[in-house]
């Protein structure tokens, strides 16, 4: 594999990385906001 091919492929995995870390931002405030509510259902 050529270093142009090695290079994309890292900064792919980059994008990924980013994406993944600004979808888990985004929903996990909710996943964490749904299991408060549920909790506190529970101990009312």
């Amino acid at each position: 594999m050529n270093i142009i091919g090695m290079i994309h492929l890292d900064t792919k995995k980059k994008v990924d990385v980013f994406a993944l870390s600004i979808y888990g931002l985004m929903i996990f405030p909710r996943a964490l906001g749904y299991i408060d509510e549920v909790v506190t259902d529970l101990f009312d």
